[in-house]
């Protein structure tokens, strides 16, 4: 096996599921990091919150912004989405705000993902 191929294989295998537990929620929630190209995805998915001075509008598009990071970090037990890309308005419609909430705040955590970066990419895009 070449150099080449067991970074990549060390790369796909890195990132194991964290396990995440929301009190009151009957089930442990895995999460994790996303790939160069899914984090890109979901910053380019930010653009239609814009307002009219292109600055992202998180006061009326905050549960659709958290719930496109949640579908793209929710994994089963073996690293496998849980959610299609199709599933955000399912999960703004069944998950509590305060589960949200707190998913939210641990796949950043767990993403390095801050909010001068994402304004930064929505800026630069």
């Amino acid at each position: 096996m070449s150099y080449k191929d067991r970074l990549l294989e060390a790369a796909r295998t890195a990132g194991k599921p964290h396990k995440v537990e929301v009190p009151g929620f009957s089930e442990p929630v895995f999460m994790r990091e996303i790939s160069g190209a899914d984090r890109d995805k979901y910053e380019a998915s930010l653009v239609e919150y814009r307002d009219k001075q292109g600055k992202i509008d998180v006061l009326g598009h905050g549960n659709k912004i958290t719930a496109r990071l949640l579908i793209q970090v929710i994994v089963d037990e073996q690293g496998n989405r849980v959610f299609d890309d199709d599933d955000v308005d399912l999960v703004r419609q069944t998950f509590p705000w305060r589960v949200m909430e707190k998913l939210s705040t641990e796949a950043l955590r767990i993403n390095r993902v801050t909010d001068e970066a994402v304004k930064d990419s929505v800026k630069n895009s």
